[in-house]
């Protein structure tokens, strides 16, 4: 089983507010693409990463050096 990996570690995490001593760091997951969103009041139309605190795992995070491995195989693989 591997082990997990929280945002805080994970490549696709892009910290947004570096938190305080009683609030944990907030980042966006960058893993996969922007969610749509619109707001029915303003009609502001836009794209939404979700928001995570460092704390946080989706069972699909990476670390880097898992990431070089993962681009390795995949430059290597027969086709």
């Amino acid at each position: 089983m591997k082990a997990v990996t929280y945002c805080k570690n994970c490549v696709f995490w892009d910290i947004i507010h570096a938190g305080t001593t009683t609030r944990s760091r907030e980042g966006r997951c960058r893993r996969h693409a922007p969610t749509p969103r619109a707001d029915e009041i303003s009609r502001d139309f836009g794209t939404i990463w979700p928001a995570t605190f460092d704390d946080d795992w989706c069972g699909e995070g990476q670390q880097a050096g898992e990431m070089v491995g993962t681009i390795l195989d995949d430059e290597w693989a027969p086709r």
